[in-house]
Parts: structure tokens; C-alpha cells; sequence
């Protein structure tokens, strides 16, 4: 009977053989959709940075003297620090919008926003008056990807309020630093 059995039972080192081809696949699945996510990450901070450069350059043609400023003043995807904060940040004569931003931990993340997020951050708006009453407002921006493409949004932690970053985001946060 025993021979019977050891007869019948499945090559070990074949089965073996199955599994590690197995993982190998799943490894390079994964690997795949890391550098998919890398390269999202970067593309990421490169489209916030154009959307508050156009913000910018618009609110600045519109001014006789030019008083907004960017910093950085130019960004690409290779300037992009995933393995720690980034900042980008709009001056007005000492009146500020920071934006900072940095990777998930993990490739997607919900747990502070309904949609899957590869970047979040913070964008911080304050001026003299608000630094003088110990007041910075806040408000969270994730990077999620989607079918229709990626793009960043905002949620007021306060008010719930959320949507678009998008030139009228930044014209709504600018205006309360007036």
C-alpha cells in the first residue's frame, strides 16, 4: 500500500518547480505596476506644478507689475524626491500657498480619501495676520488615478468640501489670503 502511495504522489520537486514559476510571475507583476506607479508619481508632480504655473503666469499678465511668484519656477518629472516631501509654493508679497506632497506608502492608498491615491499632500495657505493668531489653513490634495487619467483633488477636513485642484482652487484659496 505505502508503495502504492508514494507511487502515486505528485513530484514534489515538480510541484515545487510550479510554485516558484508561479511567484516568478507574480514578482514581475509587480514590479511592473511599481515602475507604472513610479512613473504616475512623477507625472503627478509634474501636473501640479503646471497647473500652479499657470495660475501664476495668468494672475501675472493681468497684474501691471508682476508680484506672484512660483517656487520652483520650472519643474520636471526627473525633480520629483519620491523617497521624501515635495514642496512647491506661491508667493504674494508674503501671503503663501505651499503645496507639499509626497508618495503613498503603499502603491494605492484610501485611507484618508474615497478614491485610490498614489501622492498626497497638503496645501497650506497663511499670511502675517494668520501666523500672528496661530492660523494656518489646511486642506488635504491626493493624486488618484483613474480609467478617464490621473488627477488631483482636494478635501477640506473641516467642511468636507471637496473637488478639483484646478486654477479656480487656487484663485478660491488665494482670494481669503486678501
Amino acid at each position: 500500500m505505502a508503495a502504492k502511495w508514494k507511487k502515486n504522489q505528485p513530484d514534489r520537486l515538480s510541484r515545487l518547480a510550479k510554485s516558484i514559476e508561479a511567484i516568478g510571475e507574480h514578482d514581475r507583476k509587480l514590479v511592473d505596476e511599481s515602475a507604472h506607479v513610479d512613473r504616475l508619481r512623477a507625472q503627478g508632480a509634474a501636473d501640479l506644478h503646471e497647473i500652479c504655473r499657470k495660475f501664476v503666469e495668468k494672475i501675472n499678465a493681468k497684474l501691471s507689475d508682476p508680484a506672484v511668484l512660483l517656487d520652483p519656477p520650472a519643474f520636471s518629472t526627473e525633480q520629483y524626491n519620491d523617497s521624501g516631501p515635495n514642496l512647491f509654493q506661491i508667493n504674494l508679497r508674503g501671503r503663501l500657498l505651499q503645496l507639499e506632497f509626497e508618495a503613498t506608502e503603499e502603491l494605492y492608498s484610501r485611507d484618508d480619501f474615497r478614491q485610490p491615491y498614489v501622492l498626497r499632500g497638503t496645501v497650506r495657505s497663511f499670511n502675517q495676520d494668520l501666523l500672528d493668531q496661530h492660523g494656518v489653513d489646511e486642506q488635504m490634495i491626493f493624486y488618484c488615478p483613474g480609467a478617464g487619467g490621473a488627477a488631483w483633488y482636494f478635501l477640506d477636513g473641516r467642511t468636507y468640501r471637496s473637488g478639483g485642484v484646478s486654477e479656480d482652487y487656487l484663485i478660491s484659496e488665494m482670494e481669503q489670503l486678501l
